[in-house]
């Protein structure tokens, strides 16, 4: 199969400016769900995103596709 018929067959990927796949995160007060109220660009390519919970008012800001952040995270234990 060649390159060309290889790429064709691949779905296209999703723009750069496109919400992130993942839901939206639980607030830390509440625990319901939170709304992206603001999107800005970060550095090296990131995005900063701001959640508001529409329930008691509790803010989040979260960076993400941010390179250097990537090793941040433990893994989820039994993994």
């Amino acid at each position: 199969m060649s390159a060309a018929a290889i790429r064709a067959a691949m779905p296209p990927e999703p723009p750069a400016d496109s919400p992130p796949a993942e839901k939206p995160p639980r607030c830390a007060m509440c625990r319901g769900r939170m709304e992206v109220t603001r999107r800005e660009p970060g550095p090296n390519g990131s995005q900063r995103l701001t959640f508001l919970c529409p329930k008691c008012q509790f803010t989040k800001t979260k960076t993400i596709g941010d390179p250097m952040d990537a090793g941040r995270h433990r893994p989820r234990k039994g993994k």
